[in-house]
């Protein structure tokens, strides 16, 4: 399972790792702290042991806030 994001043009893929009970996580960033807050789309893309792939249909998004302190 992974995840794709875009931040001010730039676009990452992050892979993610199974936490247990349906529950993925993985890490975004680093990230360079923004001068304004900025939403982050996110599409979270899905493959089975066969092979087929499938693609969140829409975004969800996370907030990067421009007073949060890094760490």
């Amino acid at each position: 399972m992974t995840f794709r994001y875009t931040l001010e043009g730039a676009t990452g893929t992050v892979r993610m790792a199974a936490a247990g009970r349906g529950v993925f996580t993985g890490t975004l960033g680093p990230l360079a702290a923004p001068k304004q807050s900025s939403r982050i789309p996110i599409e979270v893309t899905a493959v089975d042991a066969a092979g087929n792939a499938t693609t969140s249909a829409r975004p969800a998004y996370v907030t990067l806030y421009n007073y949060c302190t890094p760490g």
